[in-house]
């Protein structure tokens, strides 16, 4: 879950957004404000609001640059593919991936909190939307390489399914986080596609 590079974002907000990750990592959405934004980027006070002038624009904005994230994450695995690996290559990649994330757990609680708040707020769930399309789309190609029969629901459960491992992953000491996201992932993806494990 790298940063977004994004051009379309200035100094001064990738700043923002990259403080917002850490006010929710840290506490959560309830401890997203303005206030505290500034705060944590060190900004003078009301910096974030000449940005973002309202908590859903703020919420917005922060979920469009997790996502961002995402979506940029996710494109070296699909040219990964691309180039002709092997499906249990690519499986070892998107393992891979998925346990490069945990590096970022800012990140990856920011993510989590944001997909809860999804369920409440259509228009974040909306903002959340590309990026989920897709890592499905990149699983769903995978699964079609390797045969798999209606690629695109089994995509949808692997990527389901892992969301589910990063979040117990951290709940569980630091440096057992990789080794489980690893182990679980791996039994995940092989009840799909046998011939790769």
């Amino acid at each position: 879950m790298t940063t977004h590079e994004s051009p379309d974002l200035s100094p001064r907000m990738r700043l923002i957004l990259e403080s917002a990750t850490r006010v929710v990592a840290a506490g959560g959405m309830r401890g997203l404000t303005h206030r505290a934004v500034d705060a944590e980027a060190g900004l003078p006070q009301g910096s974030t609001s000449g940005y973002l002038r309202t908590r859903l624009a703020l919420v917005t904005a922060l979920t469009e640059f997790t996502a961002a994230g995402l979506i940029d994450s996710v494109e070296a695995l699909a040219g990964e593919q691309q180039a002709g690996q092997s499906d249990a290559t690519v499986i070892e990649h998107a393992l891979d991936l998925f346990a490069s994330w945990l590096r970022e757990p800012d990140a990856l609680l920011a993510k989590a909190e944001l997909t809860q708040e999804a369920i409440r707020r259509p228009e974040i769930a909306e903002a959340m939307a590309p990026a989920r399309e897709r890592i499905n789309s990149i699983v769903e190609q995978i699964l079609v390489r390797a045969q798999v029969a209606d690629a695109e629901t089994s995509a949808q459960a692997v990527v389901a399914a892992m969301e589910g491992v990063l979040g117990s992953a951290l709940t569980k000491p630091a440096a057992e986080r990789e080794a489980y996201v690893r182990g679980v992932g791996k039994r995940i993806i092989t009840a799909f596609v046998p011939d790769a494990s």
